[in-house]
């Protein structure tokens, strides 16, 4: 557990002897994960591509692999799970683009979802490099006093946790916000049929 980099998985191995690391929440919301990049060598600066990068390449895997056709069939339900993943720290402060990834039902609302947080990035000068893991740090404590050494990150913890729609509900989906009850903005973006969900969202 807790393999969010590259110099995690070489003390995995260095400690534990294995043959090899699993990772599994943390590749969930960046797929480079076993790369170089945001580990102590590169100042834990991200050497990879950013996460609009990373939720385009899934769009247009999506695009030639149907994800509502074979595996678990589980279409756009499936998309939104991962795009909330890949922009979670976007979703944070961007209640419009939320609101965009919990409502896309369709392939076009998603590229138009990824589409808006590209454009909000080039307005606001976003630095790829600076990026780091949020989903997958969200329930932890040390974030806040700047996790992995990332002195940073208590800045964009404290900050975050003014967004009051925002809890530790993520894998219900309640943390997306969406105008109504809770229970339905989880519906909306994980599917209400709980006998054709096999868990894995």
């Amino acid at each position: 557990g807790s393999i969010s980099n590259m110099d995690d998985v070489r003390r995995c191995l260095e400690e534990t002897g294995a043959d090899g690391v699993m990772s599994s929440e943390a590749i969930l919301e960046y797929p480079a994960l076993f790369t170089e990049t945001n580990v102590e060598s590169t100042g834990w600066k991200r050497t990879g591509p950013g996460r609009v990068q990373m939720a385009q390449d899934y769009l247009d895997l999506c695009r030639e692999f149907p994800p509502d056709e074979g595996g678990q069939g589980t279409g756009m339900k499936c998309v939104r799970a991962h795009l909330h993943r890949f922009l979670h720290r976007d979703l944070q402060f961007h209640v419009n683009v939320r609101d965009a990834v919990v409502r896309t039902l369709t392939m076009e609302e998603a590229q138009k979802a990824v589409d808006m947080v590209k454009e909000i990035h080039e307005r606001e000068g976003h630095v790829v490099d600076d990026e780091k893991l949020s989903w997958y740090v969200r329930h932890r404590r040390e974030w806040q006093e700047g996790w992995d050494g990332q002195d940073d990150a208590s800045d964009g913890y404290a900050e975050e946790k003014k967004v009051a729609s925002l809890d530790d509900e993520d894998d219900d989906g309640e943390c997306c916000y969406c105008d109504g009850d809770a229970k339905d903005s989880a519906a909306v973006l994980f599917g209400n049929n709980a006998e054709e969900d096999d868990g894995d969202y």
